[in-house]
């Protein structure tokens, strides 16, 4: 993108439902944003962002950190309100390891 040849190091953008694009340097890459029943989207960029920040300063990989935030917003999104349903980290953790289980199965179903 443009902001790349602007002199940012990277750069991040989030489409609700759509998901999420990542660019850097040297690589690039989409997040699809997870089905879940959404109550509410109040607050789910503030609360990406910042789950976004947390993942870089646990210095996970950029592919961790977009999986992570996206799972942090999808999860806030099951509740109403701005800041109800914001999870924790363990929540978070056992949210996408629930959901590599289903994709496992899915895959492994067609096979």
């Amino acid at each position: 993108p443009e902001l790349l040849k602007s002199g940012a190091q990277l750069v991040v953008i989030t489409d609700g439902e759509n998901g999420s694009w990542y660019w850097d340097k040297n690589q690039h890459f989409y997040q699809p944003a997870y089905k879940i029943n959404v109550k509410d989207t109040t607050g789910a960029g503030d609360t990406f962002h910042g789950a976004y920040l947390y993942a870089i300063l646990k210095s996970m990989s950029p592919q961790e950190s977009l999986t992570f935030a996206s799972a942090v917003a999808a999860l806030k999104c099951t509740q109403p309100g701005g800041r109800k349903g914001i999870p924790t980290y363990l929540k978070t953790i056992e949210f996408l390891e629930n959901m590599s289980d289903q994709q496992h199965r899915s895959k492994d179903s067609y096979e």
